[in-house]
Formats: structure tokens, C-alpha cells, sequence
């Protein structure tokens, strides 16, 4: 058991708990850290979620306008529900809003309309709920602009992300905004050790991403109806983007024909080189709590990432949900696989990728080679391996992230 889940943590929690304002992105869009931590701590305290207030100006796409006329039909037609709304008994609240705001807004006039207007969707949406003492937590650079429209309440920014290197970010703009925000923030929690350079070390405090343990090491009996078997697979899931090398796959899967590859999540950029393969597979996107049945069906979970300042300062979520399922993973080389570099296989100029690949699936293969080895010996040996991948993150739930989160709150 988790050495965060005790009454000590429960005491903390039932200390102080004030209300939150969280300025994320669109809830339920994808489980980031925060969604993950706020979800825990709202257990005890009230909450109004702000979807994502934008990180570039709208263009005249039909990408953005979908989106403007999905925002204004949800504030009119239905009033969206988190995922966690129906646990929560009466004196607990968990509001979401879809800010009407223009994103970005850089002029006099519509940053008093977008201000103007946010403040009456909060007290709308908020009426009769208590907001004395709040503390606001913000995910987005961006939303320093309205921290005044909540009495001065404390401020504290929770960067997951280096978004002087994200693409589809105004960089100029934003990376304005976080300055003024970092000088607002009484706290700021990084993701990843490599962003802690960036602030102040006074403010800044290292949170890693956290993960749903139970969900991912518990095993798993079925198989997805859209998974093809009757070879081996290696898997990934998660947005499918930019920072896929698409040249190291295409690489890796002329190299083993044999094996399926399989990918699920939005694709995000252009997958043509991929597509050209037979044994290439596109799932989609899945609710998150499906993705053991996936992972744990893979024979390697992989991580095949392009060498860049985006990666070096990430922490990928999936990580830790990789080593809590047990499976062998397959990895390039970034910072955030300090501390488990024991427990993967990380492709080099000496070990290309489909040879790790290859090695990683050695630690299963063997089970069924029965005219060499002692079956019974080779499945104890792999369940060890198993296990010590998973004992790697035991320690590292989402409970655990928020209750080192709580004690910076209590502070401020």
C-alpha cells in the first residue's frame, strides 16, 4: 500500500480546505497531471474548473470555429458535469465553465470584454458557493490576466510543460505572460526536474507526474476486440504528434516485418510514412481506464520520441502508467528516465531501436521455448521482472502527488 494513503494524509486534507479555481485545460479532453491531482484534492474541498482559456489567437480555421461554436453551445444548452460530479455528496462542488473569452487578448478592449465576461460566468455558475480564501491554480501562462477578477487571491502556477518550445503556442505572448505570472505565483510545481531551472528557486518545487497505480498494475483478462493478434506487438498511445520520430518507426518496422505496431490516441500531424505499412495499426483514441487492456496485451510498450528541447523537459505521464503495467518498454533517450533507466531498454547509436525492441521481448519469450528451458523457473523469473517494474512507481500515486501539493497550499 502506498505510504501516502493514511490517516495522516486525511488530516492534512481535513485541515484547511479552500475552495480552488483551477485555469486548465478542457476538462475530460485528455487525464493530464492536473486533472489527476485536482481530482483528488477536490474530494474535500470545492472546485470551479476553467476550460482552456487558449495559448494562441483564434484563426479563421474550421478547427477554431468548431471549437468557438462548441464552447457557446455548451454555456447554452447544458451545463457540462465532470466525471467525478456524481461521487461528490452536497457540501462538496465541482463546477466546470467554458470561458467565452477571446484567447490571447492583446488589446485594451477585448481584454476588458473577456474579463468582463468571465466574471459573470463565474458568478453564474458559482452562486451560493463560498469563495472566501480561495487559492487559484494555474496550468496556463495566459490566465495571469484574470487572477484580478478573484479578490488577489493566491496564485499558484503548475507549469507541466516548457511552452517556449510547444508547438501551436504565440511564443512571444506567452512566454510574456509567464513572466508576469511567475512574479504573481507564490508557488511554482514543475513537472520535471529540467523545468525547475527556468524559476526562481525560492518558488519553484519539483512535483512529478503521479499515476493511477491500481488501475494499471491490476491484471487485466480481457483482450480488446480491435487488437490483432497472432503476432507480437509493440504499442504506444498518447497524442500522436510532432514529437513521434516518425523516420526512427519507419526504421524500426522495415526492420520487423513480423510484429505489429500499434498506435491509439488523435492523430495531431501527418502519419503517411506510417501508413504505408500493412502491419501499422491506428486504434483511435480510448477512455483512459481501457488502456491496461492495451498495454497489458502488448509485448513491449514503446516510447519512440524525437531528440528535442520539448522532450528533454517533459515527464511523460505514460512512463509511470508503462512501469505500473508491468510490460517491458522500449524507450529513447530523455531526462525524465532518470531513476528508472535500470528497469528499460533505451536506444542507442549501439543498441538501435528495433534491437531493444528485440531484447525487451526476450524477457517473455522464453516462457514458451519449452524444449530448452524450465518453463515453470522462466515464468517466475519474468513475473520478478514484472513486479520490479511495477514496485519502481508503487509510491507514486496521484494521492501521493497531491498530498505534497496540499502542504504548499496549506502555506499560502
Amino acid at each position: 500500500m502506498s505510504v501516502c494513503k493514511s490517516k495522516a494524509t486525511a488530516k492534512v486534507y481535513a485541515n484547511k480546505n479552500r475552495p480552488l479555481i483551477v485555469f486548465g485545460e478542457d476538462w475530460g479532453a485528455h487525464p493530464s497531471s492536473t486533472q489527476h491531482i485536482v481530482k483528488v484534492l477536490s474530494k474535500n474541498r470545492p472546485v470551479i474548473w476553467l476550460n482552456s482559456i487558449g495559448l494562441r489567437k483564434p484563426r479563421l480555421t474550421r478547427h477554431d470555429l468548431l471549437r468557438l461554436f462548441g464552447k457557446v453551445k455548451s454555456f447554452l444548452f447544458n451545463q457540462q458535469k465532470s466525471d467525478i460530479a456524481e461521487e461528490k455528496d452536497n457540501n462538496n462542488h465541482f463546477i466546470i465553465i467554458n470561458p467565452l473569452v477571446i484567447p490571447c487578448a492583446s488589446n485594451w478592449f477585448t481584454l476588458k470584454l473577456s474579463k468582463a465576461i468571465l466574471k459573470w460566468q463565474v458568478k453564474l455558475a458559482s452562486d451560493g458557493l463560498n469563495l472566501t480564501d480561495a487559492i487559484i491554480w494555474a496550468s496556463l501562462p495566459t490566465s495571469v490576466d484574470y487572477l484580478e477578477l478573484f479578490s488577489n487571491a493566491p496564485c499558484v502556477y503548475y507549469c507541466g510543460d516548457d511552452f517556449n518550445s510547444l508547438a501551436g503556442v504565440d511564443h512571444q505572448f506567452v512566454s510574456q505572460k509567464e513572466s508576469e505570472l511567475i512574479e504573481k505565483s507564490r508557488y511554482i510545481f514543475t513537472a520535471s526536474e529540467k523545468l525547475l531551472d527556468k524559476f526562481p528557486s525560492e518558488k519553484a518545487v519539483n512535483i512529478p507526474h503521479g499515476v493511477n497505480f491500481s488501475l494499471f498494475s491490476k491484471k487485466v483478462t480481457i483482450i480488446p476486440d480491435d487488437l490483432p493478434l497472432g503476432r507480437p506487438i509493440a504499442g504506444f498511445y498518447g497524442s500522436i504528434s510532432t514529437w513521434l520520430d516518425q523516420s526512427l518507426l519507419v526504421r524500426t518496422i522495415k526492420a520487423l516485418p513480423h510484429w505489429r505496431f500499434i498506435f491509439i490516441g488523435k492523430i495531431d500531424c501527418d502519419v503517411n510514412q506510417l501508413q504505408q505499412f500493412s502491419n501499422v495499426y491506428f486504434l483511435g483514441t480510448k477512455p483512459h481506464t481501457d488502456l491496461p487492456k492495451y498495454i497489458q496485451n502488448w509485448n513491449v510498450a514503446i516510447l519512440p520520441f524525437v531528440n528535442n528541447k520539448q522532450i528533454q523537459m517533459c515527464n511523460p505521464l505514460k512512463l509511470r502508467e508503462y512501469l505500473a503495467s508491468g510490460t517491458p518498454i522500449v524507450t529513447t533517450d530523455f531526462a525524465a528516465l532518470n531513476g528508472y533507466r535500470k528497469y528499460l531498454n533505451i536506444a542507442d547509436g549501439a543498441k538501435p531501436f528495433h534491437q531493444a525492441i528485440l531484447l525487451a521481448n526476450a524477457e517473455i519469450v522464453p516462457a514458451v521455448n519449452f524444449d530448452k528451458l524450465d518453463t515453470i523457473s522462466d515464468l517466475l523469473e519474468i513475473t520478478h521482472i514484472k513486479q520490479l517494474r511495477k514496485e519502481t512507481v508503487i509510491d507514486e500515486s496521484w494521492e501521493c502527488r497531491a498530498l505534497d501539493v496540499q502542504r504548499y497550499l496549506l502555506k499560502c
